[in-house]
């Protein structure tokens, strides 16, 4: 008996452990994170869900640098859903086809006339080849 509650005991020493470096972990992303949208210019708020994941939702109103990308690709690495909307950016096809690869693990908007219009991959025109 005495042996089986050494194993508990160890067992919950080392999720206890486990836990703690997870939410060390995900917590100093998220100020990396929060730094990187706030010298943007952009706001961010999230719905936190650990330790399952969190809903992040960023907007940013300016077209982020080289450097600032570079910073901003935390947000691949982010457990859960990482929302980035551009509002009030004039965004190139070659600045889209930039950021989709670059933040290729959020899902990107651009705010258009108030509507959230997804930067996902353009739809492949389907030809109909039957007669």
């Amino acid at each position: 008996m005495k042996r089986r509650s050494k194993y508990i005991l160890l067992i919950a020493a080392f999720a206890a452990i486990t836990l703690a470096i997870d939410y060390w972990n995900v917590t100093r992303k998220e100020k990396l994170l929060s730094s990187a949208v706030l010298q943007i210019g952009g706001r961010s708020h999230s719905i936190p869900m650990w330790p399952v994941g969190t809903e992040y939702r960023i907007t940013l109103t300016a077209i982020p640098t080289h450097e600032q990308l570079d910073q901003l690709k935390i947000a691949n690495t982010m457990r859960g859903w990482v929302t980035i909307a551009f509002a009030d950016c004039d965004l190139s096809a070659e600045e889209r086809d930039r950021l989709r690869g670059i933040l290729n693990c959020c899902h990107l908007y651009v705010v258009e006339d108030g509507k959230m219009n997804s930067m996902s991959n353009p739809t492949r025109i389907r030809t109909n080849h039957s007669k």
